[in-house]
């Protein structure tokens, strides 16, 4: 069973062993998430050059085969080849090493698993079916960037600073105010945000 839980990965070192399309969005997904990444593989999916372009100083293409010394010194290691006894070679590596490894087509051999995402900022939804039906994750995972289409980063700063002042000056009524708060478009936040800076009546 695996516990859900956020790690800081902002410049920590993360090897991802595979060049395919899992290996590419492993690796799009942890620079995101500001990581340092280093792809191990012999072949490439095209689409890896264009991500190199965008992220030159936070992402390291190496042509080659799997070798233990590569995974050393990581934080978090992702074993993504299509042959089964090398996924389970970097797993038990890692696992003599005391490295966290997830391994793409085996729970078994993972001590961590990827989540689906939905991010915006501060406001970060993850969604897991523990592998058994990624279909489904995917779905609701679309559902979710719909229904929260209109939250960004601006819109969570903004409440974020409305409840610091409602729970200094209004802590009598901070679920009331709170509630309210979540009715209000990000314009109407706004005004509302400096009506209770302004000391109004509220």
């Amino acid at each position: 069973m695996f516990y859900p839980i956020m790690l800081d990965i902002v410049d920590k070192e993360i090897v991802i062993i595979g060049g395919g399309k899992v290996g590419y969005r492993k690796a799009r997904n942890f620079l995101e998430f500001k990581g340092k990444v280093t792809v191990i593989s012999e072949n490439f999916l095209e689409k890896f050059c264009e991500l190199k372009n965008k992220n030159k100083e936070s992402l390291t293409l190496v042509k080659d085969t799997y070798k233990k010394e590569y995974i050393y010194n990581s934080f978090l290691v992702v074993a993504a080849t299509s042959v089964e006894s090398i996924n389970k070679q970097i797993s038990k590596d890692c696992n003599d090493e005391g490295i966290l490894c997830n391994v793409v087509d085996s729970l078994e051999d993972s001590e961590f698993i990827c989540t689906s995402i939905v991010n915006r900022g501060d406001l970060v939804l993850s969604i897991s079916t523990m592998g058994k039906c990624p279909f489904l994750s995917k779905k609701i995972r679309l559902d979710l960037e719909k229904q929260y289409s209109k939250i960004d980063e601006e819109y969570i700063i903004l409440l974020g600073e409305i409840r610091n002042i409602i729970i200094s000056k209004y802590s009598h009524r901070k679920k009331e105010l709170l509630d309210y708060c979540l009715k209000l478009s990000k314009e109407e936040l706004k005004t509302f945000y400096q009506e209770l800076k302004g000391d109004k009546n509220i």
